[in-house]
């Protein structure tokens, strides 16, 4: 259950069903007046340092990956502070469900707003789903926002 000056976890990919689920979390924030945490998990790469070359160019993407992430996540936290809500931003590494996860037991995370992109099949079994694993681990309730679906 929500309660004013809540901390809600608004995990973002950059994604449209991201950004459509920030929408609603923007709406709890304002009811709420609570703090959004917006966050973007970077999947590593195993590598060693036997690769050589690639080892050095697979770190300067790293570097690069986070660097980008960052400019996007102000943006975002920008656009937020422009509307009169309270947010925070981190960049985080590993698999996004158990970072998440982990994020949440240690910040007193209310509430998981989460995008879904409605994946099914072989697609969703090869790629799983962040959002289906959080509905099943989070220790706090979890909203998955779906976008609507084009008509054919």
């Amino acid at each position: 259950m929500l309660t004013n000056n809540a901390q809600i976890l608004v995990p973002t990919d950059f994604s449209a069903p991201s950004n459509h689920a920030l929408e609603y979390a923007e709406t709890l924030a304002k009811t709420f007046n609570a703090t959004l945490h917006l966050a973007h998990v970077i999947q590593e790469i195993e590598y060693t340092e036997e690769w050589g070359n690639v080892y050095t160019k697979l770190k300067e993407v790293r570097e690069m990956v986070e660097e980008q992430s960052k400019q996007k996540l102000s943006a975002l936290q920008d656009s937020l502070r422009e509307k009169g809500i309270h947010s925070t931003i981190v960049i985080a590494h590993g698999r996004p469900d158990v970072v998440l996860k982990d994020y949440c037991e240690r910040h007193a995370i209310a509430m998981i707003v989460i995008g879904t992109s409605g994946k099914r099949g072989v697609e969703h079994f090869v790629l799983g789903s962040t959002t289906e694993r959080l509905l099943h681990s989070a220790p706090c309730p979890v909203l998955a926002v779906r976008m609507k679906r084009e008509k054919s």
